[in-house]
């Protein structure tokens, strides 16, 4: 036992998603594929994943997520250019100033700004644009790590637990069920904003606990070893307003390039200006829209890269403002891709498990078998189906490729119920399981080792499955 437990207190991540990765390849061989048709489970026989498939599945995975992993890269980039720049040191050092002794304000506006912006954001990766800025501040105000943790990624699993109308796998989800029922991301509104709330509520109490405890502990926690370390700003001459200005700009267009306008909310202005701008013409040439590019789209349709757009303009004027080296930067740039690595890694292995469920998909087989115990809907076992699903799928919208039949036919009556069990089980599973990108990419970033993070995070994630079961099961027998 003493071995095993030596084994995993160095790199420890790598080693729990290896094993995570390897458990998932014996099970092909054991539990037999399966897809749904008409409600009908098909039994496609096993599907053993031998060596060259565990080869090929890292290419797969790398292109299944290729969009998330350039934006990752990017964000790196911008932040190893940024951290050196003379107006954003001082930003830094100006903001965790003014929080000085507020550090519990700090905290929980932060918290509750992300959880709300990837609640209700069509994309979750891009709110990790502002994540580095608030760890830079959370480290000058000598945070410890889970704090910092908490107001950052924690927060990002948060909204995804109480998602709205925000998150790309949600959205996909919605998407993969339309084939078979139609189905509105406005369904059961209300109660995912009630849930939301609740569960900030509950995580926002375990937060101030835990700042209590390590504020006032006389034995100091782990401080936050910040990824890209801000020096002190020497001169004091620096103005950081037109810092302070462009990253307001990117805030701004984060919510208009990422909120869903039109089909959330029926808001078509930015639809109907986007198309007078791109059509607007000299002559027989329509300049603007050879300049923006003919894969530009409206505010609110916004995929990852279009946002670094603006980024890459920030960061070009910040540079000329503030008098950065051309030789510098490259160097910066190349320091910060080189310390993002190690979290693209851990996620590349995480997407791994998805391939190899992607390419045999026995999770359908496990789900039809426990729905089998019971005639129609029962809120337990759906609870226990969205739990494995997605411990496995890590995409959230394969959930309802994968499932979507299984949904619609099975739950019946009930099916807008096992819809949100399906949604808020995700973001709950998303806290604890070793395969929850968004978790592993936070305690990769912050040097988290996986069991602290557990110590931590368990009472609130059984707590939140308490409650939320007591919310299943009065809506479904009241």
């Amino acid at each position: 036992m003493r071995k095993i437990k030596n084994m995993f207190e160095k790199h420890d991540l790598f080693k729990i998603i290896l094993l995570v990765v390897l458990v998932t390849i014996v099970l092909t061989w054991i539990i037999p594929a399966g897809s749904l048709s008409g409600g009908t489970y098909v039994k496609s026989g096993l599907t053993r994943q031998g060596l060259a498939d565990i080869m090929l599945s890292g290419v797969f995975s790398a292109n299944f997520f290729i969009q998330q992993l350039m934006f990752i890269l990017f964000v790196g980039m911008f932040y190893g250019i940024l951290s050196h720049v003379s107006g954003y040191k001082a930003l830094v050092s100006k903001v965790a100033s003014k929080f000085k002794g507020k550090e519990k304000v700090f905290v929980l506006v932060s918290s509750f700004v992300i959880a709300l912006l990837t609640s209700i954001l069509s994309q979750t990766y891009v709110i990790l644009i502002f994540i580095p800025f608030i760890i830079n501040i959370a480290s000058k105000m000598n945070l410890d790590k889970i704090t910092a943790f908490l107001c950052t990624f924690g927060s990002m699993l948060v909204g995804i637990l109480g998602a709205t109308y925000g998150s790309e796998g949600f959205v996909y989800f919605i998407n993969y069920l339309n084939y078979y029922k139609t189905v509105s991301i406005t369904e059961q509104i209300g109660i995912r904003f009630g849930i939301l709330a609740l569960a900030y509520i509950l995580f926002t109490f375990f937060m101030v606990r835990h700042m209590n405890k390590a504020l006032s502990s006389k034995k100091n926690e782990e401080t936050v070893d910040d990824l890209f370390v801000i020096e002190e700003e020497k001169s004091k001459k620096i103005k950081v307003w037109p810092m302070a200005l462009f990253l307001i700009v990117i805030f701004v267009f984060t919510i208009l390039g990422y909120v869903n306008w039109s089909d959330n909310f029926n808001i078509t202005a930015f639809t109907k200006f986007h198309t007078w701008l791109t059509d607007l013409a000299v002559g027989d040439y329509t300049i603007l829209s050879y300049i923006v590019g003919k894969n530009a789209t409206a505010f609110g349709a916004w995929d990852l890269y279009t946002i670094t757009i603006v980024m890459a303009i920030v960061l070009l004027l910040s540079v000329v403002i503030y008098g950065v080296k051309f030789d510098d930067l490259i160097d910066n740039a190349i320091e910060g891709l080189k310390k993002i690595i190690k979290p693209i890694l851990i996620l590349l292995l995480v997407y791994i498990v998805f391939v190899f469920v992607y390419w045999c998909p026995f999770t359908v087989t496990i789900c039809n078998w426990i729905t089998s115990f019971a005639d129609g809907f029962n809120p337990f076992l759906a609870t226990i189906c969205a739990g494995i699903s997605s411990f496995f799928h890590i995409d959230f919208g394969f959930a309802g490729y994968a499932l979507g039949d299984l949904l619609v036919t099975t739950y019946g009556s009930s099916f807008n119920i096992g819809m949100l069990i399906y949604v808020t089980i995700n973001g709950l599973v998303g806290f604890v399981a070793p395969t929850s990108a968004i978790m592993l990419l936070g305690l990769t970033y912050l040097d988290i080792p996986y069991k602290k993070w557990i110590k931590y995070i368990w009472k609130f994630a059984l707590v939140m499955l308490a409650l939320l079961l007591i919310i299943f099961v009065l809506l479904t027998y009241v």
